[in-house]
């Protein structure tokens, strides 16, 4: 497949094309090959998802974020998203490293050449392009690794609030529009009264993080004591 196939793929056109056939080059196959830009890409992948973490969960604590980021920027992830680029049938490689079928047969490769390619985009371009590629290719698996506290804050308020007979809690959304990082304002409302408010990228996770302080917030404290 033609390298402007993936150029299509990943979203992005490399100024010098040069930088693209290193990052999809083993070291089976030349001496010039992806292992420096996989070296390069590992750390600004690391970084973005870090930031975006940082930013996307404002409540967590530090060994939270490490474990999320850990689910994101491990072999797996890695793969899922070679997977999606289609990224196997781009590779240059010894003979020896592909089956009969023409598949590899180290799947690290293709997991190694993602990080280079992501190198490559950010000595190509810059730190935004470099970010938009990862944030695009990596959306699906950010979404899966919501913390199991936001993940089922919802329905723990709910069943706080009617086990206590407070009513169901209800949701407000403000969409702060296209350019804002997050982009949604989520604010949880139980008996006219803001327990809670949430950020993120999706009215989904807006709501969450808003349940989530909601849960512990002091009003819904004086709340329950009323109750008992």
């Amino acid at each position: 497949m033609s390298k402007h196939k993936l150029e299509q793929i990943i979203g992005y056109n490399f100024k010098d094309i040069t930088i693209l056939n290193k990052a999809l080059t083993h070291a089976s196959k030349a001496p010039e090959h992806l292992e420096r830009q996989e070296f390069l890409g590992d750390a600004v992948l690391g970084l973005i998802v870090s930031e975006h973490l940082y930013r996307q969960y404002p409540q967590l604590n530090e060994g939270a974020l490490s474990k999320m980021k850990a689910n994101l920027v491990c072999k797996d992830a890695l793969l899922e998203v070679a997977t999606f680029w289609k990224l196997s049938s781009f590779l240059n490689v010894g003979e020896g490293e592909r089956d009969k079928q023409g598949r590899l047969k180290s799947p690290s490769i293709a997991a190694n050449a993602v990080e280079s390619i992501i190198g490559a985009v950010f000595l190509d371009a810059s730190w935004d392009e470099a970010k938009q590629l990862v944030l695009r290719a990596w959306e699906p698996l950010i979404s899966q690794v919501e913390p199991s506290d936001l993940r089922d804050a919802k329905s723990k308020l709910q069943e706080l609030t009617q086990a206590n007979k407070l009513g169901l809690p209800s949701y407000t959304i403000t969409d702060l529009g296209m350019q804002s990082s997050p982009r949604f304002k989520a604010e949880c409302i139980l008996q006219e009264k803001c327990l809670g408010i949430g950020l993120g990228d999706r009215k989904k996770l807006a709501e969450l993080q808003a349940a989530s302080q909601a849960l512990t917030s002091p009003t819904m404290k004086v709340m329950l004591e009323k109750k008992n």
